[in-house]
């Protein structure tokens, strides 16, 4: 079962030519480590799988197992729109000491049993531990309990990553859940609420770029201090919140590239900021303390 804590969804640094930057990538991972993260995505959504080019793929694996160096699990994303794409990138990853994230595909709708059929064939393909991610505003289907149950019951299924606060608290609460099956919470809005409940395991993007405002809050919970984590997690979303007034993307690249981190890390298409705006997220960074 993973540790208790953060989990950083990683953004990846691109050139102009979009490929990976690796020493802007090591820096980052090294950042997220010394703040205290429990463990990576490298990848996910705010890693752009989508938008990453095929013969850049394992250039950011590679990168990223070196620079974790196996301090902290790295988690990586592999979905894709056929069980043949899926397998070209777990031939990559079998490589390497990392587990393996699964959303359901994102283009094709899915019954109950193709979504089985997509998620077993997958596992079956690798003996690395595999994650669910439950992202139904990405794919085109959404995991239910039962569903989570079912696939549970494949030996190298430990885990999921859901924002669906209801999905969490009843697997939370399940007796029925193998002991070494972690849920893990990525509505970032209710980090709060569900530690408040019991659920210790929270992963988001929005820590790659506000790794001293997570740090804070996690040992805060760490001692207890629930009012102080809460207050710190708040900031924190108020300062998305004010992030997506700029466009999330550009202002997330451009919060990154405050931090030190070399690269584009929003999709290339995105608008470049003007100074007004980039002004802003400056001010947004300053005012919670980053830079």
């Amino acid at each position: 079962m993973l540790e208790k804590g953060f989990y950083c969804a990683l953004g990846t640094p691109l050139d102009q030519d979009g490929n990976v930057i690796k020493h802007s990538l090591k820096a980052h991972i090294d950042n997220q480590i010394a703040a205290g993260a429990s463990g990576l995505l490298l990848m996910g959504t705010m890693g752009m799988l989508g938008c990453i080019k095929s013969d850049q793929y394992q250039v950011a694996v590679d990168a990223a197992a070196k620079a974790a160096d196996n301090r902290v699990p790295l988690l990586v994303g592999a979905a894709d729109n056929s069980i043949a794409r899926v397998k070209e990138r777990l031939s990559i990853l079998n490589k390497y000491d990392v587990s393996v994230v699964l959303t359901a595909p994102y283009y094709f709708g899915m019954s109950q049993q193709t979504a089985m059929n997509y998620f077993k064939a997958a596992a079956s393909m690798t003996d690395h531990p595999v994650y669910l991610y439950d992202h139904p505003f990405t794919a085109r289907y959404k995991l239910t309990f039962t569903d989570v149950m079912k696939l549970a019951e494949i030996g190298n299924i430990k885990g999921i990553k859901t924002g669906d606060a209801v999905l969490i608290k009843t697997l939370h609460d399940t007796k029925d859940l193998k002991e070494d099956f972690t849920p893990i919470f990525s509505n970032s809005d209710l980090f709060a609420v569900g530690h408040a409940y019991g659920i210790h395991h929270i992963l988001d993007g929005i820590f790659a770029c506000f790794p001293k405002t997570i740090q804070a809050a996690q040992e805060a919970f760490n001692k207890g201090d629930f009012e102080t984590g809460k207050v710190t997690l708040n900031r924190m979303m108020e300062a998305r919140d004010d992030m997506f007034v700029v466009g999330i993307w550009p202002a997330f690249s451009y919060a990154m590239n405050l931090l030190g981190f070399e690269g584009s890390f929003s999709p290339d298409y995105e608008p470049e900021l003007n100074e007004d705006q980039k002004n802003l997220v400056k001010s947004i960074m300053m005012t919670a303390g980053e830079i």
